[in-house]
């Protein structure tokens, strides 16, 4: 057994020294276990938890004097690092959250973000006087909805309107995405919607930059959708300063099933293009400049240009998770080309990785984060390896033009197939026929697009922006026309439920593996994809849906489509119930038959499946309502008040309003012999620092 021990180590030393100088490219997936451990705790753990893991860990890289042992201990002291950064951060932003809802109360504050969207706008609001709130438990920040426009107001005006407030939302079903997470991070602790338009209290104090530039971004996608055609100024605009709310949902959605939404997100590809013009036009010009020519380098001042115009851009943006990924590898690129040194690598892309991680532990979550960090490992890793046989050296134009557009291609479908995993997950769909409108799409941005944006951003405070708006919106409407003629082809989408978080690790391990490892070993992560992939084969359909205020419900028929018996498909809860099912509409209860377990009347509903039976009550409480719901008996009562046992003593899982405050949205399982439930927020669980307080909290905690 000994000898055997001997030769199994001695293999996997063999295996670590043939992979040590990729090592290092893993530290950001290390920090990644971290970080996830932390946001995985079933309660917020206390804040020394990850200070003497780190602590620990730290001294013990101190005191190892041999090599080996240092190496055993160094990923556990990135997990201590990653989860102690994650702790810190949920610290630093904390903010007082609203604990219930505050109908038509007067809100006074200062706007520090405008963000148009589709017919309305939101403001994000700080430095709050809430009517009736004190102020240790006013939140830091709130996000309210207008209907229409407030076109007067700018960044840092102080404004004052009735509005009614509502806590931060859970999750619209057990594993979908954590909006309250998302804002708790970003210092909002309340969202609402105003009554009507705001009275502006006193213009804008601020002299700052933020301030300044908030403004210009408004102004800007302002004057793009004024001066273009709707879906072309509102893409535009998207492309340039990162507003995507005022698109038309139906260009969305022609956009995401033809494989080109990403285009719409500000990453790599904007800035490179962007950077790549500034850098090319500079140089151009300064070699027309023979006394700078001769002294100094042009390709150098050429970078720093380029760097600079960078920077400038990132903030325009409102600097998304992508676009930050971009300009450190775009500076790392440029700063190397300063220093005679090669500036995109896979080294770049992890410490690029490991900073933003660090910064902002929260982006992990993040559909941009993870589909940009991919199809960037994917585009950066081919190149590693195969770019000298792209483009050959010395070959004729004519054989460069051929390779150029194969290296579209290929990139294309590196990035698709890289970011697949993340795309099924959190979007339920797959552009089967993305890699056409890539290789069309792509030249275009390159060579129509973004220059008419870039001309059109320094011409802007001369008055002559409409000389880029030319190409910008040619290109734009020829992007759009493009997707629409994509999106109409057979099976140019195709919608999947989701692969299961199990599912999707593996899936991501294996997009990890097959780029980061050398050696025939690395084929091995296709079939860790592969295999993650699968688990969607897996996925048993839910038979309920309940959201938490029980204003949408949704059910499952027989034919394996859904209807709602509270709620639209114009819902976003339904929408994201119906996406996560792979399916794209609901079918109406008036189409359907006795014989599809589905009655309803003006009060009541009830649904049946496999033996069992779920009454839902839609109307406010009338006296007998709840007790005629319970007779059958049904296995299942639903209704928004708060039900005890004299109010439906038949019903064996009564789910009123307690239950949905506590738990949250619900889904249901009915198994033949069996009902099964899970909910967005478990009982018996301790609250994480991002959820609204809930009833029994407060004695839970103490």
């Amino acid at each position: 057994m000994q000898g055997a021990d001997a030769r199994i180590l001695a293999r996997i030393t063999r295996a670590l020294s043939a992979q040590r100088p990729r090592l290092v490219l893993w530290l950001p997936v290390v920090l990644m276990l971290g970080i996830g451990a932390y946001f995985t705790w079933s309660s917020e753990p206390p804040l020394y938890v990850g200070a003497v893991a780190l602590a620990v860990t730290a001294t013990l890289l101190a005191l190892l004097r041999r090599r080996p042992m240092r190496v055993l201990v160094l990923p556990f002291f990135l997990i201590a690092l990653g989860f102690t950064a994650a702790q810190f951060r949920a610290e630093s932003v904390a903010t007082p959250l609203l604990t219930e809802e505050l109908r038509y109360r007067l809100v006074e504050g200062t706007i520090d973000e405008i963000v148009p969207v589709e017919k309305k706008e939101k403001l994000v609001i700080s430095r709050l006087i809430i009517e009736d709130l004190p102020p240790e438990k006013t939140p830091r920040r709130v996000r309210i909805s207008f209907r229409g426009e407030n076109p007067d107001l700018r960044v840092g005006d102080r404004i004052r309107f009735h509005a009614s407030l509502y806590p931060l939302s859970l999750p619209t079903m057990p594993g979908a995405y954590d909006f309250a997470r998302h804002f708790y991070f970003q210092g909002i602790g309340a969202n609402g919607f105003a009554m009507r338009k705001a009275e502006l209290v006193e213009t804008a104090q601020q002299t700052g930059w933020q301030a300044w530039f908030g403004n210009l971004r408004h102004s800007i996608g302002e004057d793009m959708r004024t001066h273009m055609s709707t879906a072309s100024g509102t893409v535009a605009a998207a492309m340039t300063i990162g507003e995507m709310g005022p698109i038309p949902e139906e260009v969305k959605e022609t956009l995401r099933d033809s494989g080109l939404a990403h285009i719409l997100s500000i990453s790599g590809l904007h800035l490179s293009i962007a950077t790549g013009i500034i850098f090319y036009s500079v140089r151009l010009l300064l070699t027309l400049w023979p006394t700078f020519a001769l002294r100094f380098s042009v390709k150098k001042a050429a970078a720093v240009c380029a760097m600079m115009g960078a920077g400038i851009y990132l903030i325009l943006a409102g600097s998304p998770i992508p676009a930050q990924r971009a300009f450190i590898m775009v500076s790392f690129l440029f700063t190397a080309m300063l220093l005679d040194r090669r500036g995109v690598t896979l080294r770049t892309l992890a410490l690029t990785a490991a900073m933003l991680l660090l910064i902002f532990p929260e982006a992990m979550f993040g559909a941009s984060f993870q589909m940009s960090f991919a199809a960037t490992l994917a585009i950066v890793a081919l190149y590693e390896r195969y770019g000298a046989k792209l483009y050959p050296a010395g070959a004729s134009w004519w054989w460069r033009v051929v390779c150029h557009v194969y290296a579209i291609a290929l990139t294309s479908l590196a990035a698709t197939l890289a970011t697949a995993p993340f795309v099924l997950y959190h979007f339920n769909r797959f552009a089967l026929l993305g890699l056409i409108a890539n290789m069309v799409v792509i030249p275009l941005a390159t060579f129509i697009i973004m220059p008419g944006m870039v001309i059109a951003l320094l011409l802007m405070p001369f008055g002559l922006q409409f000389i880029g708006y030319a190409p910008l919106e040619f290109g734009t409407d020829l992007m759009i026309g493009m997707s629409r003629w994509v999106t109409g082809l057979p099976y140019a989408s195709l919608r999947f439920p989701s692969p299961t978080d199990s599912g999707l690790l593996c899936a991501a391990f294996g997009v990890l593996w097959v780029c980061l490892t050398l050696g025939r070993k690395r084929l091995l992560g296709i079939v860790l994809v592969v295999g993650g992939l699968s688990t969607i084969a897996v996925h048993v359909p839910v038979d309920v849906f309940i959201g938490d205020d029980a204003r949408q419900v949704m059910v499952r028929l027989e034919d394996g489509r859904y209807a709602a018996l509270k709620g639209t498909d114009r819902s976003f809860t339904v929408q994201n119930w119906l996406r996560s099912e792979g399916q794209e509409e609901l079918v109406p209860l008036k189409t359907l038959t006795k014989t599809s377990g589905v009655e309803c009347d003006k009060t009541l509903c009830s649904y049946k499946r496999n033996g069992h039976t779920l009454m839902l009550v839609k109307k406010p409480k009338e006296p007998g309502m709840v007790a005629k719901a319970c007779k059958g008996p049904a296995d299942m009562v639903v209704a928004w008040w708060y039900l005890d046992e004299e109010d439906c003593a038949g019903a064996a899982q009564p789910i009123g309003r307690a239950e949905l405050e506590a738990s949250g949205a619900h889904v249901v399982w009915f198994d033949e012999n069996d009902v099964r439930m899970a909910y967005t927020r478990e009982n018996g669980k301790g609250r994480r620092v991002w959820q609204p307080m809930r009833k029994g909290d407060e004695e839970e905690e103490e």
